[in-house]
């Protein structure tokens, strides 16, 4: 029997099969029970209705250190009915994909509304298989099809032997769905009874005593919630001040989008959907300009259309924080799918010359303390801050102690902003020569002060001009931002174990957890192994990171993109060379693609790994999947 610690794979078919319905409702419970959950591989397709969709949930009594491999112990297929791109094996395209991920002694539990599917397979590696007519309950004994996922919720409790007496249920329940009114709460009662009878029937039949997992609750723990990056990211931003937020419906930053629009009224600020991409930085501009701190969120398409825009921030010196949520690219590439390919557009992205400030999060809790930092940059140096995650940061779930937001005091500095006692009657320069390169500003309808602000060249004051004297003195006014920043604000990367003489694991957002687990398995192996993430990327600081990276022997730069866009901006500006382990196949990271590239770099001297999966049975995809 294992005890709070295992891993569920949720499969079906996206926006009928509930499979997001399921993991959140475990998750959440689980939560609540005092269990540590960690879902940070959603995975769906960008079709709106019938590709497949999987999800899958790791619940341990201690925080994980990551997601760890694509080994799953219990298997959830919801799907009930034909599936013309798995003739093989009609209905059960979860089971097709996911089944080889599925350990030896795990659990298989399907929908066998129509009927039950061959498990020989199965049942030779010691899998215990549960069909469950999901369906055909909600529908022929409840009436009401949308309980089926209740029904699979309830039978995966029995056969976790978690909360029996549906304590834990009810009061969620309860709190989600009483003031509808309490025949729909003891209707999911029921459905989850109905679910938790029929495993116990299998369970009888085939003379098991149990499922061979098991979750036990951990009461009087700290209190724990259940949230998103993109949660973490939104109350981070309110924290920090920010009270206008515009975007555009865009995967995977929409959620961002929903996040604001529904709280940001709460604290005296405005959401905006924009008609575009473009008219949503600018609406955010504006709201810049006229003193509120201001947030625009995107994805990689997005981002490419506002880049005119960026430049007018950085030449207007316009304070604004820009959240690209990656996704795999070019183009429309694999809106669903995750990837670290927008370092280089965030880095240069734009014509001319501009000062900017780039970050990037590596976990959950950093989307929060980050993003704080963020405005606070954006204020100081009056630029646009480019905020990366990606979607497996934006989408990841997890549980967080409650005391980690409420330990994290904010506070909130406006910087170089002149009020009416500072300003000279004589003249205003908005745009003031100094040696930092940050001018003072005001707010329109300050006493006393002109506000004059310009896109196009300017001198002091703000007025067009194409003098050349003039424009090399603003443009390297605007410059010396960036020199200001590396002496005062620069970070230096985090560092995990010695890097002297051995070999360095370097990475950047989401991928952090992933290698320091991967660490932890090489030290098992007998290899020691340096982890080095990196934050705080433009303007890169080239002292902090090159006195760290220049030990390592030899230096692993792991990133999601085809090119190796960290390890250019490395071998440019510290001048080491690098070796590279590279993912872009649109899935997230996995430590087994870690270690063995790490294995192919340090013991055969491979220069590079790219990593490369392989289904064992074919399986055509819907468009978009």
């Amino acid at each position: 029997m294992v005890t709070n610690r295992l891993k569920v794979l949720v499969g079906g078919v996206q926006l009928r099969d509930g499979v997001g319905t399921v993991i959140d409702l475990v998750g959440r419970i689980a939560t609540r029970a005092g269990l540590h959950v960690l879902a940070n591989e959603r995975n769906y397709a960008s079709t709106i209705y019938g590709a497949h969709q999987f999800d899958p949930l790791l619940i341990c009594d201690e925080p994980p250190i990551s997601h760890g491999d694509d080994e799953i112990d219990i298997l959830v297929a919801l799907e009930f009915d034909a599936n013309p791109d798995a003739p093989q094996q009609p209905n059960r395209d979860t089971i097709l994909r996911h089944g080889e991920q599925l350990k030896n002694g795990g659990v298989l539990l399907y929908d066998a509304s129509t009927g039950t599917v061959a498990t020989e397979a199965f049942e030779t590696r010691g899998i215990k298989v549960f069909p469950l007519p999901a369906r055909q309950i909600a529908l022929r004994e409840l009436k009401r099809e949308v309980v089926k996922n209740m029904v699979v919720t309830g039978a995966l409790f029995r056969l976790l032997e978690f909360d029996m007496d549906q304590t834990f249920l009810r009061a969620f329940l309860e709190e989600r769905f009483l003031r509808k009114g309490r025949e729909l709460v003891d209707l999911n009662l029921t459905a989850a009874r109905r679910g938790r009878e029929m495993v116990e029937g299998v369970l009888q039949e085939r003379g098991w005593e149990n499922g061979g997992f098991r979750l036990e609750p951990r009461p009087g723990r700290e209190s724990l919630l259940f949230m998103s990056g993109t949660d973490a990211l939104g109350m981070g931003a309110i924290q920090a001040g920010c009270r206008f937020y515009a975007g555009y419906p865009i995967t995977p930053a929409s959620p961002l989008l929903a996040f604001m629009d529904q709280h940001l009224y709460t604290y005296g600020g405005r959401s905006l959907q924009g008609q575009n991409e473009r008219e949503s930085i600018r609406a955010a501009l504006g709201a810049s300009l006229a003193g509120a701190r201001a947030m625009v969120g995107s994805s990689g398409p997005g981002i490419s259309l506002k880049v005119e825009e960026f430049g007018l921030a950085g030449t207007a010196e316009i304070p604004i924080v820009v959240v690209d949520s990656q996704r795999a690219g070019p183009s429309t590439g694999m809106p669903t799918k995750t990837e670290q390919g927008d370092l280089r557009m965030a880095v240069g992205a734009g014509h001319g010359d501009f000062p900017r400030i780039v970050l990037a999060p590596s976990t959950l809790e950093e989307c929060y303390t980050l993003i704080v930092e963020a405005f606070d940059l954006a204020d100081k140096y009056q630029c646009p801050v480019f905020f990366l995650t990606d979607l497996t940061l934006a989408e990841v779930r997890q549980s967080v102690p409650e005391r980690f937001f409420q330990e994290s005091t904010v506070r909130i500095t406006r910087r170089g902003v002149l009020q009416e006692d500072d300003l000279r009657r004589d003249g205003f320069k908005r745009f003031r020569i100094t040696d930092s390169g940050i001018s003072p500003r005001i707010f329109p309808g300050t006493p006393g002060g002109i506000f004059k602000i310009s896109g196009t060249e300017h001198d002091e004051f703000g007025f067009v001009t194409t003098d050349p004297p003039k424009r090399k003195a603003m443009l390297e006014k605007r410059m010396r931002k960036m020199e200001t920043y590396l002496r005062e604000n620069a970070r230096g990367p985090q560092i995990y174990g010695d890097p002297k003489g051995r070999p360095v694991l370097v990475g950047w957002g989401s991928s952090k957890p992933v290698l320091l687990e991967a660490r932890a398995r090489l030290r098992q192996e007998g290899m020691e192994v340096a982890v080095v993430q990196i934050t705080h990327l433009w303007p890169f600081p080239i002292q902090l990171v090159k006195s760290v990276l220049e030990q390592a022997s030899p230096l692993i730069i792991c990133e999601q993109n085809y090119s190796g866009q960290l390890a250019d901006l490395i071998q440019e500006r510290c001048l080491l060379p690098t070796r590279r382990i590279l993912k872009y196949n649109g899935r997230v990271f996995y430590v087994s693609d870690i270690i063995r590239g790490v294995r192919e770099i340090v013991r055969n001297g491979a220069p590079e790994f790219r990593v490369a999966e392989f289904m064992p049975v074919t399986v055509e995809a819907h468009e978009g999947d």
